[in-house]
């Protein structure tokens, strides 16, 4: 079934368009980082227009137009690097979220054609996307979220799962030990330097598991365009890195990224070292109260000890990947006249 709408770049004449309808005037059904942090505006009034106006490199929009009416809009940005994007906006028909529901008769009909204009508007970021190079689009969806079903149709993959945890409010932690966790829990951790690139990278591949690498990047390059990055959409961010170093090696890693009360937080250790993970959790939600973890299904443990503590669970994700063939460039030979 072909749809009848029209996909295309976001123009002057779109945000103008978006501005005079109030649109796209539907929840985002996307969920970057920046956005559950509370570090994120919605993709209306001045951001549409700077996107239309500019046409930065490491942006695109899309929108999906039924005559004169907004029916769908993506928008995508790079991560760390030019080969990982990741979509930061997504508006798509009213019907779109019900792909499980069953209609009748017309019902079908109108549902059907709705799915394949949304899909439709995916394929076109696709394509955008590999053509300015791009390998990888990451999506994050509530795990809950019917729109999951049209990802997958896609060609989205799901890498894992997420838990949204909002820490801890106190700044007095208890330690495993039941002790109160002082300045101690920062032992062995300093400020992360350039050259802790690859250290870090190595953290990684030893601390996540082979099937989430496999979606998230497995080579150097990959893994450091993949890193997601803080939103620049806003004020200006902050953002803070330490590291554990043991016997020269790279042990433990942790990541603060924010502004304001809006913080997030990540953090990584080498499974030789477990205890390495609580300390870091510590020394960050110390200095951070009520920081954002947007913790990973293999990363359990670190739920369960913010959750012990009186941190609240607030949501939970699925990252899904989508990669993009990128256009290759044929060269040949042809017969020139003397």
């Amino acid at each position: 079934m072909k749809p009848n709408s029209n996909v295309q770049s976001f123009r002057i004449t779109d945000a103008l368009r978006c501005t005079l309808l109030n649109a796209p005037g539907k929840p985002n059904l996307a969920c970057p980082r920046p956005a559950l942090n509370g570090d994120q505006l919605p993709l209306y009034g001045a951001r549409l227009w700077r996107n239309a106006v500019m046409q930065p490199r490491n942006r695109l929009a899309l929108a999906r137009w039924q005559g004169t009416r907004l029916t769908g809009l993506v928008s995508a940005r790079t991560r760390s690097g030019p080969r990982a994007w990741e979509v930061d906006g997504l508006y798509l028909p009213a019907a779109a979220p019900t792909l499980n529901g069953k209609g009748q008769g017309d019902d079908d009909y109108k549902l059907d054609q709705m799915n394949a204009e949304a899909l439709a508007l995916l394929e076109d970021l696709f394509q955008a996307v590999g053509e300015r190079s791009g390998e990888r689009i990451f999506l994050r969806l509530p795990t809950e979220s019917p729109t999951l079903t049209l990802a997958r149709r896609s060609g989205f993959i799901v890498a894992c799962n997420e838990t949204l945890v909002e820490g801890p409010g106190s700044l007095h932690l208890n330690g495993a030990d039941g002790e109160t966790a002082d300045h101690s829990t920062a032992r062995g951790l300093r400020t992360r330097l350039p050259s802790d690139e690859y250290g870090v990278f190595q953290l990684y591949c030893a601390s996540v598991p082979a099937r989430v690498r496999q979606a998230m990047g497995l080579t150097f390059d990959q893994w450091r365009d993949g890193r997601e990055a803080p939103t620049r959409s806003v004020a200006p961010t902050r953002q803070q890195e330490w590291v554990a170093e043991e016997s020269g090696r790279i042990v433990g890693w942790v990541r603060l990224a924010g502004r304001g009360k809006s913080v997030g937080a990540e953090v990584m250790a080498h499974p030789d070292n477990p205890d390495q993970l609580f300390r870091m959790v510590d020394f960050a939600s110390r200095r951070y109260p009520g920081l954002r973890w947007l913790v990973p299904d293999y990363q359990s443990p670190v739920r369960d000890r913010l959750t012990g503590r009186g941190g609240r669970q607030l949501g939970e994700y699925t990252m899904m990947v989508k990669m993009v063939a990128v256009p290759a460039l044929e060269y040949g030979m042809a017969p020139v006249e003397a």
